[in-house]
């Protein structure tokens, strides 16, 4: 990883902190008790404390500049309330605005607040992984900048830890503000991703989750160069539950996630925890293979009764069009799986960390 010193903050350039309402927009409302994701590993075991836990909280922002300020507010009004030690580390994901510009201020304000600023921008997912790498405190929580993910439910996520639960994933109920097409494609993509992935992806889930240390120290240690989190948070496995609640509307600027990008993720689901279409493939080439030997059969029978030319060219003809586009259609998904294969040989770094400004631990208030 590469670190540069710090470039220096223009202090006779006018402050970019306007006034901004504090708390979190309308509809950020926690939903609900903990749903036990079962069965579970080993019983639930209240946590016993010697000390003041230390909670790191770790938030990737793309173009983010006009919602960081009221972030910081609302995080820090909430966690200087929850009795712990903590810290917030930003990941700027390459934004073009003066997101990082605005990361500097937060830390001088109150240093509790530390920043890494990726080399260029590398994706959401890389973003996070840039954080949980970097993350330090005895539990971690991994939320969006945009306050759809709202602040004040982290006491309720910190509950549940201490309740003995070592992973605290959320579930939207719904999203205040969220597209019409959007609201109707959802419920089918995830639908569809429970039916053939090999793991479970909690429907209406985010990247909005709780993990203990141990917990990320397993996640730490897979060997995926490409990560979905919302796959392998669940596949490690220990004590998990599931949060509802209802999902704000953004703060401000508008969302980083276009079409195209969520058909990704989607696909990534699918890919990098199923391996169904290639089962797929065996059992269509089997289906055709005994509707050819049928065919096959029709044939010879109509020569061996007598007739000179048996009919159906027409039909022939289209059985192996239908032939053909079923293999390409296959050699298409073996060249997904091959080119997912490629990058995870060549074992590139998931991101480059350009400049580093970790927070510092503090207790209530900070220094």
């Amino acid at each position: 990883m590469w670190y540069h010193a710090a470039a220096p903050v223009n202090e006779a350039t006018p402050s970019i902190f306007q006034p901004v309402p504090s708390g979190p927009p309308p509809g950020g409302q926690t939903a609900g008790r903990p749903e036990p994701l079962e069965p579970l590993p080993f019983p639930l075991e209240e946590r016993q404390l010697t000390g003041r836990a230390h909670l790191c909280v770790v938030v990737p922002a793309y173009n983010e500049e006009a919602v960081l300020p009221q972030t910081s507010r609302a995080l820090t009004s909430t966690l200087d309330s929850l009795g712990v030690d903590w810290s917030v580390l930003f990941i700027n994901d390459g934004s073009r605005d003066k997101t990082a510009r605005v990361l500097e201020q937060l830390h001088r304000s109150d240093p509790r607040f530390g920043y890494l600023l990726l080399s260029r921008n590398f994706g959401h997912q890389a973003a996070l992984t840039a954080g949980l790498d970097h993350a330090d405190g005895d539990v971690i929580v991994t939320m969006d900048a945009d306050l759809q993910h709202p602040p004040e439910m982290l006491r309720s996520l910190l509950a549940a830890w201490r309740m003995g639960y070592d992973v605290v994933h959320t579930r939207k109920i719904t999203t205040v503000g969220l597209s019409g097409w959007r609201r109707a494609i959802t419920p089918i993509a995830y639908g569809f991703i429970q039916r053939v992935a090999g793991i479970r992806i909690i429907p209406q889930a985010s990247d909005f989750r709780l993990m203990d240390a141990a917990a990320l120290g397993a996640l730490r240690g897979l060997p995926e160069v490409a990560r979905l989190y919302r796959g392998l948070t669940s596949w490690v496995g220990f004590r998990q539950c599931v949060m509802p609640y209802v999902a704000a509307e953004r703060a401000g600027g508008h969302s980083q996630y276009s079409l195209r990008q969520l058909l990704t993720l989607g696909a990534r689901s699918l890919f990098d925890f199923s391996d169904v279409f290639l089962h797929a493939g065996l059992i269509v080439g089997s289906v055709g293979l005994i509707l050819s030997g049928l065919y096959l059969t029709f044939v010879m029978g109509w020569v061996l009764f007598g007739r000179t030319t048996p009919p159906g060219w027409v039909s022939s003809i289209t059985v192996t069009i239908v032939m053909s586009s079923i293999l390409l259609f296959f050699e298409g998904i073996l060249g997904v799986y091959t080119a997912r294969i490629y990058r995870e040989v060549r074992h590139r770094p998931t991101y480059i960390v350009g400049f580093a400004r970790p927070g510092v631990r503090h207790g209530e208030g900070g220094s």
